[in-house]
């Protein structure tokens, strides 16, 4: 079983229908920019608690919040200010698994709403409700991001969504939202992948460690002038050899499918791991040891101190950066892991997380053992689907550098852990 590119893929091509969205995407980017600019705590509060009303009625409208705040004793009207939040029911992960269908408000038919699905990396995949503008909100924290890194894009820049999975989908589509750019994902599995990014010169480029690596190995594809990731855990040799080697900013955010973007790294390198949030559409609860997130920004998916299983603390700071805001250290998320080929290659062990996607699983765990061997746990996995499950892991090593990778599966009842699963570990002793 190969791997390789996928099948061309039938991509929504009326962009003409983003531009009404225009002056909303520069309000959001506007309000970022006001959010990490805002030295005054009692007024960058006034302004998140300037949106609880709206807030407050997304919540009359959600079955699951109108039954649960009930059965609480609680009502959406008590929601008044930010410290009011602590009262209120904090939702996890799994429980908007079980519950997606009625946790969004009735949604309108122009909302144009889709469904997508999380990753499975961390238990069951989550079926998310977006509505229109949900799908549009990267483009308009885009613009915040150039900004915020004073990157000025030229007229109609690219942007390159650069794939290093494989089966990764291709397609490029105009992006009205963005200076009238438009969007290129682009699968670095192609023979003519350096030809195809020398033609469109990216301004812009979104990949994972995985992709970077690769593009930072072809100097002869032109430099974008920003790079971004939400690797989490972005190794700071990659990021410093990116400044290095091609001058050019790596910014790394903290995102979730549930949520969308939350936080982005500080650039500066004395502050490495501190992530800045994105007031004021989320709002993290300070001082505890969890990440809690209420969703401000207006959805067809109210989000109140929802749970998505990653660790840290958030308080308010005053960067070297030049960032006034509240900021996220300790980040406990995604646990960086490296595979190592036989050959002694590193590979980043989550660019194999698609690969567990739309297996229905609760969790796993891919251990590496030997340099060609691998042991697989998984629980709430139906006997029928491990078959499959493990020829696809076995083809997808083959693409990564694996000659014969050898995958033990196995079943187990649960898998311990303490906070958000770490579904990669690497066993090998390796020479120092």
């Amino acid at each position: 079983m190969t791997l390789g590119v996928a099948p061309k893929a039938r991509i929504r091509r009326d962009s003409h229908t983003q531009r009404p969205h225009l002056p909303w995407a520069l309000d959001v980017a506007a309000g970022l920019a006001r959010g990490a600019a805002t030295v005054d705590e009692v007024s960058a509060r006034a302004e998140l608690e300037a949106r609880l009303p709206a807030f407050r009625d997304a919540l009359l409208g959600s079955p699951y919040y109108v039954r649960v705040l009930r059965e609480s004793g609680l009502h959406p009207g008590d929601l008044r200010r930010l410290e009011d939040l602590r009262h209120f029911p904090a939702l996890d992960r799994a429980t908007l698994a079980r519950h997606w269908e009625d946790v969004p408000t009735l949604p309108a038919a122009s909302d144009e709403c889709v469904v997508v699905k999380s990753s499975g990396t961390t238990g069951d995949p989550v079926n998310v409700l977006r509505d229109r503008r949900d799908c549009l909100l990267m483009w308009a924290v885009l613009r915040f991001f150039t900004e915020r890194t004073n990157t000025v894009p030229p007229p109609r820049p690219r942007v390159v969504l650069l794939d290093a999975l494989p089966g990764g989908l291709e397609y490029s589509v105009r992006l009205p939202l963005f200076h009238d750019g438009a969007l290129h994902r682009v699968s670095v599995l192609r023979d003519d992948t350096v030809a195809r990014l020398r033609r469109v010169k990216a301004s812009v480029v979104f990949s994972d460690p995985e992709g970077l690596r690769w593009l930072l190995a072809h100097p002869e594809v032109p430099s974008p002038q920003l790079v971004l990731t939400s690797a989490q855990h972005l190794p700071g040799t990659l990021r410093d050899a990116w400044r290095q080697e091609r001058g050019v900013p790596v910014l790394n955010y903290y995102a979730a499918t549930e949520t969308g973007p939350l936080a982005w790294e500080c650039l500066e390198d004395a502050n490495r791991g501190r992530f800045h949030v994105l007031t004021p559409d989320v709002w993290l609860e300070p001082e505890g040891d969890e990440v809690v997130v209420t969703r401000l920004r207006p959805s067809v998916l109210p989000l109140l101190r929802y749970r998505p299983g990653d660790t840290g603390t958030v308080r308010r700071d005053a960067c070297a950066c030049g960032f006034h805001g509240w900021t996220l250290t300790g980040f406990g998320g995604r646990g960086a892991c490296a595979f190592h080929t036989p050959q002694g290659r590193t590979v980043d062990a989550w660019s194999l997380a698609w690969v567990f996607k739309h297996h229905p699983l609760r969790a796993f765990r891919l251990t590496q053992v030997t340099r060609e061997r691998f042991t697989l746990e998984l629980s709430g996995a139906p006997p029928e689907s491990v078959a499959a499950l493990c020829e696809r892991l076995t083809a997808a090593l083959c693409n990564l550098g694996w000659a014969a990778p050898v995958v033990d599966a196995r079943g187990v009842e649960a898998l311990a852990s303490a906070a958000k699963p770490l579904p990669f570990r690497c066993e090998l002793a390796l020479p120092s």
